[in-house]
């Protein structure tokens, strides 16, 4: 299979080498700045066409490219934070290369068209970007809560008890989902579990989604896709914003962005988030808190250092968390009942610190070298009920590659890498019991690597096609070789085809990846040592723009499929007393279809519709099983409208989900047991925002239906008991939610 997969890959590379290149029929351009008398690219500008929401936005040497299907107004939009938006007339134009020109005023600045909040980029993989005009139609306190206008991604709760979450892409887990910050990879392993609700909303600049199979630069992990979170710098933030939360469970939050300009090539931004706890409720009557107590704080500084005149650029940014959650029974207290084996609760203390450096350097027009580092520590020490748990994670990561262009249609991007990952798990009881997992559980990566990918235009430039391998050498699994491949296809203006295939490997950590299982009276079970998962995934997607006079929009359909060679599953059925983790015995599998259309009715209105299937399954004794706790039916709307003048702006979405599996709990006693299946729900949100000079004020509802699952919480009478279980989790927990905020802005 080995020799199989290199070879395809090594196939498709010098097939990407054999086509002409013909000059583009789609408009192409290049997006500058003048610095010290030299034309600088500009990376991250947004380009759309005007009056309508398709849009893309230039890469890292300023490129981009745009469709020009059922276009009548050839004229574009293009904007940047800290840049004067500029309206340009590209009618019998191929390409366009714009300088964009420093705004160095503090008024707003009037356009004749808006920036669309999300759209379509124009690279060979798929990629969705949501920007930062997209996330304040949200509370969007956290990463964890920006995705509630967003299709591709489901955000589910993976522990009731401290509300930790997980971001899932094509229904596959949230440890299928390779999540970069800043294209770094800082969120992986035990810090994921807690992580994503520690990156506040306010200092997210946009956030890109690529499903399925993806460049081999970001390694052999993606399996489901890459979430790549950009954060704010100088360059694309307001010189200070001051922002303010409170809802009606009384959390609070503050966040504070400071930016500076040190010199002319000089430059950085610092912020402060921190979450203040709420107060105790219990409005099911469970005898357990429905919000945990959180208190949280970080601090984020990032550093940019420009050498214009060498063509060189250096990013360097830390970040330090601190956080303490408290969940459990409503008369639990953490410095007297930690560890209690008569008061059950849970805590969570967290001490993490990051950092990273980038550096670029152009030689000429087609030749780049980019070099960039990553390291985090990850310290936490946590108490379930009895169940002490003390976790410590250190990681560091480098990757080099070389850019150049093998002649006017072909790039190529060589080069290697390093991965070293620690991880020390150490669970113990407090009290006596049955279980017996207790121990050191040791994790060791030392992964040396290599990669190349080629990128090729050919068909009068209506498609390209991204190949790429690369060899990573694991010292428990030896080598993985890792190929991908992904083709654009345009034969028309107005509609595009795309096409990915490509392999995945990773290495499971069962006790973070499924919190619940620790806080279960059921015993952990190890059947054998436990194999990496290993999957191939292969999509297509039509992407069809369409105008209609007044109206325009864009259709969307796509369909992806993951199959596992091996797969690590909790399994509770077999044993009510037990969850057994073991290598798969069979094979698994997902199908996920999702069909979406994005509306521009009326100028400032926004409409999206979308739906989604994801059929998971997996085989057990020779008999295929659907995964538990997954809704193979979705429906998504979403709705916002703003006038003219941007003087407020009103959002909503609503969320179907249909019935799920749920494990069986025939085996329980009958007041414990739970129906074989959930029900249907309707999650309804809607924000108003009112803006003002210089403040903006919002305001929202979430769960609008006050839709809640009924006793989550198996046996909360008896949380040391043998039928003890807060996984059974399928729906909303948390009522109706009242929220008010407010934004300073100052640029």
């Amino acid at each position: 299979m080995k020799i199989y997969n290199i070879r395809i890959s090594l196939l498709l590379i010098i097939i990407s080498f054999s086509f002409q290149h013909v000059s583009s029929q789609t408009l192409k351009g290049n997006i500058k700045e003048n610095s010290g008398g030299k034309k600088v690219s500009v990376e991250g500008a947004v380009i759309k066409w005007i009056n309508t929401k398709i849009g893309t936005a230039s890469d890292e040497k300023g490129n981009f490219e745009l469709t020009t299907g059922n276009i009548s107004d050839y004229r574009i939009i293009v904007f940047n934070a800290g840049y004067k938006t500029d309206t340009i007339d590209v009618k019998d134009k191929t390409f366009v290369e714009i300088v964009m020109v420093p705004n160095a005023t503090t008024g707003l600045i009037e356009v004749e068209d808006e920036q669309s909040s999300t759209f379509i980029g124009s690279d060979v993989p798929k990629t969705e970007i949501i920007t930062s005009q997209e996330l304040v139609k949200d509370a969007c306190c956290d990463l964890s809560g920006c995705f509630g206008r967003n299709s591709s991604v489901e955000v589910a709760v993976t522990d009731i008890i401290t509300d930790s979450k997980e971001l899932k892409i094509l229904g596959l887990e949230g440890a299928y989902t390779q999540i970069l910050i800043d294209n770094m990879p800082l969120m992986n392993g035990l810090n994921v579990k807690y992580g994503v609700s520690s990156i506040p909303g306010v200092v997210i600049d946009r956030i890109t989604i690529s499903k399925g199979s993806n460049s081999v630069l970001q390694g052999y992990e993606s399996i489901s896709g890459i979430m790549n979170v950009l954060l704010k710098d100088y360059d694309n933030s307001d010189r200070f914003l001051a922002n303010g939360f409170v809802n009606s469970t009384l959390e609070k939050q503050i966040n504070l962005n400071y930016t500076s300009g040190i010199s002319r090539n000089l430059n950085n931004i610092l912020a402060f988030h921190s979450v203040q706890e709420s107060k105790r409720s219990d409005d099911n009557n469970d005898g357990f808190l429905d919000n945990p107590l959180i208190t949280r704080y970080t601090l984020y500084n990032k550093w940019k250092l420009s050498d214009k005149k060498n063509r060189t650029e250096l990013n360097i940014a830390g970040r330090y968390w601190y956080e303490e959650r408290t969940g459990g029974q409503n008369n639990y207290y953490t410095e007297k009942d930690k560890g209690s084996g008569s008061v059950y609760g849970q805590t969570a203390k967290i001490n993490s610190a990051e950092g990273y450096l980038r550096y670029g350097k152009e030689y000429g027009d087609s030749r780049n070298l980019k070099i960039f580092a990553a390291a985090n520590y990850y310290d936490q020490k946590s108490f379930i009920g009895i169940t002490g748990y003390d976790a410590y994670q250190t990681n560091f990561s480098v990757s080099g590659f070389y850019e150049f262009a093998v002649n006017s249609r072909s790039f190529i991007k060589a080069g290697a890498g390093y991965k070293l990952l620690r991880i020390n798990e150490n669970i113990f009881f407090t009290d006596t019991t049955t279980k017996t997992y207790s121990g050191d559980y040791l994790k060791y990566e030392s992964v040396p690597g290599i990669f190349a990918e080629n990128a090729v235009s050919f068909l009068n430039d209506k498609a390209s096609l991204m190949t790429g391998i690369r060899f990573d050498h694991l010292n428990d699994y030896g080598t993985v070789i890792t190929p991908r491949a992904l083709l654009r296809y345009q034969p028309e203006n107005e509609i595009v085809f795309r096409f990915s295939a490509g392999t995945g490997f990773r290495t499971a950590n069962v006790f973070s990846e499924n919190p619940s299982v620790l806080a279960s009276s059921r015993d952990i079970v190890f059947i054998g040592k436990l194999d990496p998962e290993k999957t191939f995934n292969f999509g297509a997607d039509i992407l069809y723009y369409f105008n209609l006079g007044r109206t325009g929009g864009s259709l969307n359909l796509d369909f992806y499929r993951t199959t596992f060679s091996n797969k690590i599953i909790p399994d509770y059925d077999t044993d009510p007393s037990k969850v057994i983790f073991a290598n798969l015995d069979g094979k698994a599998f997902s199908n996920v279809f999702q069909a979406e259309t994005n509306l521009n009715l009326l100028r400032g209105f926004d409409l999206k519709l979308a739906y989604k299937f994801i059929d998971l399954q997996y085989e057990k004794d020779g008999i295929l099983k659907e995964q538990p706790f997954n809704a193979k039916h979705r429906f998504l709307t979403t709705m916002s409208y703003s006038p003219s003048d941007k003087s407020w702006s009103v959002s909503s979405g609503l969320q179907w989900f249909g019935r799920q599996r749920l494990p069986s709990t025939k085996s329980f006693p009958v007041n414990y047991q739970r129906p074989d299946e959930s029900d249907p729900y309707t999650v309804i949100n809607i924000q108003f925002n009112k803006n003002f000079k210089f403040i903006e004020l919002y305001g929202g509802i979430e769960n609008l239906l006050n839709f809640t699952q009924s006793d989550p919480i198996i046996s909360p009478d008896d949380p040391f008991g043998p039928y003890f279980d807060t996984s059974f989790i399928w729906g909303p927990t948390k009522g109706r939610e009242y929220y008010l905020g407010f934004r300073v802005l100052v640029n």
